[in-house]
């Protein structure tokens, strides 16, 4: 696994975990009319491509190597949800508790 330089959540996709942190602000700005919209309804291209494309900026931030035909495969109707959510994990409160949970103490200001 690479080396993550920005802390988050880790999920598995396809076999491998990744860690997906929070949307840089650049990020959410540019997706976030399309993010407000999200609905989660796996009917509606243009939300399965928000979830593709708000997936990518994010796993960029620790694997920018990482082209989005790769992310697309990775995320499937059975992670959609998940790996949405921890894109969207803005305050980093689902992060901590997994942290605290495996007895990481927190970073100050973190």
């Amino acid at each position: 696994m690479a080396i993550v330089k920005v802390k988050g959540i880790p999920v598995d996709l396809g076999g491998e975990t990744f860690v997906i942190p929070p949307l840089a602000l650049g990020a959410l700005e540019q997706l976030q009319e399309r993010v407000a919209k999200f609905k989660g309804d796996i009917r509606d291209a243009e939300q399965v491509a928000t979830v593709i494309d708000a997936a990518h900026a994010a796993l960029k931030r620790n694997y920018p190597d990482m082209p989005r035909e790769t992310v697309a495969d990775l995320i499937d109707v059975g992670n959609m949800a998940e790996v949405f959510e921890a894109v969207m994990d803005v305050s980093g409160l689902k992060r901590k508790a997994l942290e605290a949970a495996q007895g990481e103490a927190p970073e100050p200001g973190k």
